[in-house]
Order: C-alpha cells, then structure tokens, then sequence
C-alpha cells in the first residue's frame, strides 16, 4: 500500500481481512492524527463504515441535517440567506477519522518516514517498490499517493495532473474565534454553511477537537470550526494569507471577521489539480 492517509488506511484493513500480509509506505514521518482539518462524510457511509468495523463507534463525530446557502448583501456587510434544504452530513476531525483507521489497521506493517520513489512492472508479474529501505517486491500494489502518485506513472506512464484554476483553503480554528458572533455560532450548531461569492464559495461547520484542542476531551463540549474557502488565487502574489482579502471583499462582514481570527497558522493552502486517469488497474 502506498499512502497512509485515509485511504491507504482503508484499503489497508480490507486487504488484511482479505487475508494478505500488508505493507504501508508512508512518506510522512510525522503523526497524521495532528492534522485537524474537516472531512464530511455522508451518513449512510458513516453508517457502514462504523457497522462493517472500519470506524470505532466511540469515534466523535457532529452531525446536522440542514445545509444553509449564504451570501453578502448586494452593497452591504450583512448576510442575506438563500435557501435551506435538508441535507443531513456527518463532520469528522480527519485526524480523529485517520487515528480510528489506523488502529483498525493495526496487524499490517506501517512504515513512517517512507517515500516511493518508483513502482516497476516485473515480467514474472511481481510488482517492485523501490523506497530508502531498496526495493521490494509485492503480489499486489495499491496506490492511495495522491495527486503525484507513482502508481499511476506505473498504469498511465506520462499522465500528469493538470492544475485547476482555483486554490482552497482550509482551516480548522477554536469557538472561540466566534466569540462576538453568537447568530452565525448558533446556526452553525445545526446546519452547515455554504457562502457563496463571485468566483468561488466557503463551506463552513463544526467538527470534533482532538485531545490537544481545548479541554483534552474529544466529547460535544470540544467543537472547532471548519472550513475550506475555494477561490481564484491572487496574481503575483503569496496564495496563503490571501484568503483573509478574499473573505474581507466577498463575504458578510461576521463571516471574514471569523475567517481573520483564525489567523495564518491555522490555515493551509492547497493546490488543486484534475487528472483523468484511462486505468485504474493492470495484471
């Protein structure tokens, strides 16, 4: 298994309850329960994931069933709301939902610290994976790396991402960065959020802390807020803080106050890129 992110996790569990002898390359050295981030999942795949074992029942979560579209006021600062429509979510801390994954995993062979440089093709229908540790051969290889994957190089040789014209970023920051703004926190403790601008759009909502947010606690009296903010980036200049301007230009003026309180170290920048591979699988 090559990634082990969330769904190199996953298919890590079902490869060794398929009864094979798994192997992770991780490329990061560092714990991946730390990053904090917002992930959403649809209830129906929470549901049978926690059912089928993946998940820990005991895995926090903050479900709400009501999505509500927002956006500034034509020449104001004021919210003005657009719609609301049932749409039940159910918000996880991704490191929260990676740690429950990997203890799910935790028979397989989980290597830190192990970029792949390279996956070959043998003609006795082995694959080689060549990594610091030098190279090993595999019955099976599953590529869960990302957007740089040396597995497709191996299935669509040439085949390269193409960048997207947006960026996202992404943040997950204390309640207390809502203090001040009681009607945009209760909304929040209900439905998630969709802001829209010219452009772009802001999803915003409320996910579990870890033990290191807050009281130490993962229960419902730790909550961060989530959100990723998609956008043009700005021309000739640092992507990162730029998303502070652009919710200062396009959202109501609660909402960019919230974003600015989060502040640079609680937001990453992402890249986006498309890429449509012709394989997903070779013998």
């Amino acid at each position: 298994m090559i990634g082990g992110s969330i769904a190199g996790c996953a298919a890590a569990v079902a490869g060794s309850r398929a009864g094979a002898d798994v192997t992770v390359y991780e490329r990061s050295a560092a714990e991946l329960q730390d990053r904090g981030f917002g992930i959403v999942i649809p209830p129906p795949l929470h549901e049978e994931l926690v059912g089928s074992g993946y998940l820990d029942t005991d895995m926090p979560t903050a479900p709400v069933g009501t999505r509500v579209w927002l956006t500034r006021e034509p020449g104001g600062r004021s919210a003005r709301e657009l719609a609301r429509q049932a749409s039940p979510v159910t918000p996880c801390n991704w490191g929260l939902l990676w740690r429950s994954l990997r203890a799910s995993a935790g028979g397989v062979r989980y290597l830190r610290g192990q970029p792949v440089a390279s996956v070959r093709h043998e003609s006795a229908g082995l694959a080689v994976i060549a990594s610091t540790r030098g190279e090993e051969a595999y019955d099976v290889v599953v590529g869960a790396d990302g957007h740089a994957s040396a597995t497709r190089q191996l299935l669509a040789p040439g085949l390269r991402p193409e960048p997207a014209p947006y960026m996202v970023w992404r943040g997950a920051i204390p309640l207390g960065a809502l203090a001040g703004h009681p009607r945009e926190l209760d909304l929040l403790r209900g439905a998630w959020v969709t802001l829209g601008f010219p452009g772009g759009h802001g999803i915003f909502y409320l996910i579990p802390g870890g033990p290191q947010d807050g009281d130490g606690s993962t229960g419902a009296s730790n909550r961060l807020l989530a959100y990723a903010i998609y956008g043009r980036p700005p021309e000739g200049a640092e992507p990162g803080p730029y998303v502070q301007e652009l919710a200062k230009e396009h959202f109501p003026a609660a909402w960019a106050d919230i974003v600015a309180r989060g502040g640079r170290r609680a937001t990453a920048c992402h890249p986006v890129a498309d890429v449509q591979a012709p394989r997903v699988a070779r013998p």
